[in-house]
């Protein structure tokens, strides 16, 4: 995925785009990566905790408890990998528009 993200982001940088529409590219490409993760990353995270800083958000979410909450949610890697796989075919169809439209 690393690769084809810095292939990407290579071509994009190379090409004749004026700087406003390689930063809309990015945008554009970003959010989507984004918009991704956190339908994975919800898909995994352990209810009653999410559940429990949901109750009370102003007192309960935290930077700590936050972080606890992403940990808890990868580190057994299936969520890990499922993002990564997306990811991967993302970047497919972004490389794939790219040449589409001559970038």
């Amino acid at each position: 995925m690393e690769d084809k993200l810095k292939a990407i982001v290579t071509r994009i940088e190379q090409s004749k785009l004026s700087d406003a529409d390689k930063g809309e590219l990015y945008t554009t490409i970003s959010e989507g990566l984004q918009a991704t993760v956190w339908p994975v990353l919800l898909k995994y995270m352990p209810k009653e905790k999410l559940d429990y800083l949901a109750q009370d958000p102003k007192t309960r979410v935290t930077v700590e408890s936050y972080a606890t909450l992403i940990e808890d949610t990868i580190k057994d890697g299936q969520a890990l990998k499922e993002i990564d796989d997306l990811m991967t075919h993302i970047l497919g169809e972004v490389d794939k528009a790219l040449t589409e439209e001559g970038v």
